[in-house]
């Protein structure tokens, strides 16, 4: 499917706002199935303005975490040790 600059300009926002790809969808008046096939296509510029507004939030709330860990937050602590683990396992395939 082809998308329109204003398309993918919402759709960014609303991954940012980890809105459910059916909602997007909704909001968007799309087809959630063709969307939902174009995220899972890496290759799709759907895919990755999808999940590069996803991860870039996602980073946001990482350095949050982390600055409340450093503060001594027994929960963001922990929160932090599995990120530790999840990028381990990320390196390692």
């Amino acid at each position: 499917m082809e998308y329109t600059e204003e398309q993918l300009t919402k759709i960014q926002e609303y991954a940012a706002l980890l809105t459910t790809v059916t909602d997007i969808a909704v909001l968007l008046d799309l087809d959630e199935d063709e969307l939902r096939m174009d995220i899972i296509d890496k290759t799709n510029i759907v895919s990755k303005t999808y999940h590069k507004a996803k991860a870039t939030v996602l980073l946001e709330f990482r350095r949050q975490e982390i600055d409340l860990a450093k503060l001594g937050s027994t929960i963001a602590i922990e929160q932090v040790h599995k990120y530790c683990n999840e990028q381990q396992i990320s390196e390692n395939g």
